[in-house]
């Protein structure tokens, strides 16, 4: 009696694969693996930097006071922090 293979993450039929699969497709491949790691799809996710933000930030040294206003400068600060705060934390 011959028993129905299945995929490893999607439990898929294996019908018409290698003996060895263990996968119906490269995309449940993938998913599995990035489910074994730990792996997850970027999260996009909005920030808001508010004036409390930009004052701590000037505070630690990571913005100086003339670049406050400019989006794309506070962001990099930001992002240094935060980089900063995994490096300490994590």
């Amino acid at each position: 009696m011959l028993s129905v293979r299945q995929c490893q993450h999607c439990s898929g039929s294996l019908a018409g694969k290698r003996a060895d699969a263990k996968f119906c497709s490269a995309a449940c491949r993938v998913n599995s693996h990035r489910q074994e790691v730990g792996r997850v799809d970027a999260i996009s996710a909005e920030v808001v930097i508010d004036r409390q933000m930009r004052d701590a930030l000037i505070e630690i040294g990571e913005l100086n006071m003339q670049d406050e206003h400019d989006p794309q400068l506070v962001r990099q600060a930001f992002a240094r922090m935060c980089q900063e705060l995994a490096r300490k934390y994590a």
